[in-house]
């Protein structure tokens, strides 16, 4: 595995089960959320990306790039990795900005043997996450938004359409999902 890797964080949405609040910006022990993820990750990434389509000034602080949508009306979290995709090279590794206290090797593992046309994606005890995943960039900008014109907007949808590998970890990723 490769050290260097680009870490897009999703932070794009409505915030709707949080009353409305930017979820990546809610603190949980004093911290955002999105900083609380980027404190856990080893090997830290070489670049950060944030797909957020609001708030994007207070986000840069944790970002060397912050990207919205390339679609109206907040279109889901799909239409932010492809955002991300966008402004991305070489391997990419997609998390949700709610995560908790995710493993720390969760980077390693999903950046271990990732091959330039399959897509690495996390399976907890719960089942499979599918916007905790790797993929290279390069093969998959298209292809992804292929998806999106067509009126996809499913993860799991596009997943089930594309080569993944399922990487099983022990236990369950935690997430804050509600207030």
């Amino acid at each position: 595995m490769s050290d260097i890797y680009t870490l897009l964080i999703l932070a794009g949405g409505r915030g709707t089960r949080m009353g409305g609040r930017d979820k990546g910006l809610v603190r949980l022990d004093g911290d955002p959320l999105v900083a609380r993820l980027l404190e856990t990750l080893n090997p830290a990434p070489t670049r950060v990306v944030i797909s957020a389509n609001r708030n994007a000034e207070r986000y840069q602080r944790w970002a060397d790039r912050v990207v919205p949508d390339l679609r109206p009306d907040f279109s889901g979290p799909m239409a932010g990795l492809e955002a991300g995709l966008q402004v991305s090279q070489g391997p990419l590794l997609c998390l949700p900005c709610d995560l908790i206290d995710p493993p720390a090797r969760l980077a390693a593992l999903l950046l271990a043997h990732l091959t330039p046309g399959q897509v690495n994606v996390i399976e907890d005890q719960s089942g499979l996450q599918p916007l905790c995943l790797a993929l290279h960039a390069e093969p998959w900008r298209n292809a992804l938004g292929a998806y999106l014109d067509q009126g996809g907007r499913s993860a799991r949808g596009w997943l089930a359409n594309v080569a993944h590998q399922r990487i099983v970890i022990e236990g369950r990723l935690g997430n804050l999902n509600s207030l």
